[in-house]
């Protein structure tokens, strides 16, 4: 199996589909959520427009009509298929995730984004292969984190992104134990997952993201667009460990993926803030 396999693609709509739908729908056959910052929403957004920021939509789902159509939108299109991803697997019938955000609908042009537009599933995987997936992903966070803090320079940013990367390493030590405690193994040398039964050379992050394509995107991209795009990557994890949370029934493991998701929605907190900093100081230069 492909680690691509284990991800489902995520839903989207046009930017001018999505205008097609709110000119020609009733408002209550249809949800509009935005999720990007405060800031931002107030400087313009779509008409009807809820706003969600990503960091709190695992939330406030209860405030959203599962039955309804959801369009998801943000500024290019990266935290908005997160959200609609987080939508996907509290189980909403429609989600979908606006190409190009706010920026397209406006008719600008939008830069391909390495993300591939999907989402964590469950399939009907062993516990063991569930962990050494996790672990996978953990590692090539870890690796991303490292390589973009040293292109930063000693930011603000970069010294976030190391103490990230130092947290993945915990998050990989939590998930061999993991491992170890549910197969009785210790993967001693190798890690948790070998027991993937078709290894990926190379290496991913959330979503199916190969982490050469993210290399290449973020060395375009200045530190507030590398921010937004960490952002989609941490609520990724964060939705990832609810469901492997759900997944599991022992407690001990149950524990296990609670904390990790609550370490990952903190990491998120974190990046939120330096992204509204850094929006705040390009806007006043």
């Amino acid at each position: 199996m492909a680690i691509t396999d284990y991800f489902r693609k995520i839903a989207s709509r046009s930017a001018d589909d999505v205008r097609k739908i709110i000119d020609t729908m009733d408002p209550d056959e249809f949800s509009l959520v935005d999720v990007r910052q405060p800031d931002e929403y107030k400087q313009g957004h779509l008409p009807g427009a809820k706003l969600i920021p990503l960091g709190e939509l695992p939330d406030r789902l209860e405030e959203l009509d599962p039955n309804k159509p959801t369009l998801v939108y943000c500024a290019a299109g990266v935290r908005s298929r997160a959200g609609a991803s987080i939508l996907t697997r509290a189980g909403f019938a429609a989600a979908y995730s606006m190409e190009g955000g706010i920026r397209a609908w406006n008719g600008l042009v939008v830069e391909e984004l390495p993300a591939t537009g999907m989402a964590w599933f469950l399939s009907a995987q062993s516990a063991e292969e569930l962990i050494g997936l996790a672990w996978l992903l953990e590692d090539g966070m870890r690796s991303f984190y490292l390589e973009i803090a040293k292109g930063l320079d000693r930011s603000e940013e970069a010294q976030l992104f190391m103490e990230l990367a130092g947290a993945e390493l915990h998050h990989k030590n939590a998930l061999q134990k993991l491992y170890q405690h549910q197969s009785g193994k210790d993967p001693g040398v190798n890690s948790p997952a070998d027991v993937l039964s078709n290894k990926p050379k190379e290496k991913y992050l959330e979503g199916g993201v190969l982490l050469s394509e993210a290399f290449s995107w973020a060395g375009k991209k200045d530190a507030g667009e590398i921010l937004e795009f960490a952002m989609s990557l941490e609520v990724g994890s964060y939705d990832r460990y609810l469901s492997l949370r759900e997944y599991f029934k022992d407690e001990s493991s149950r524990e296990v993926f609670g904390l990790l998701a609550a370490e990952e929605k903190a990491h998120l907190k974190r990046l939120t803030r330096l992204f509204e900093k850094s929006m705040s100081d390009t806007g006043s230069n």
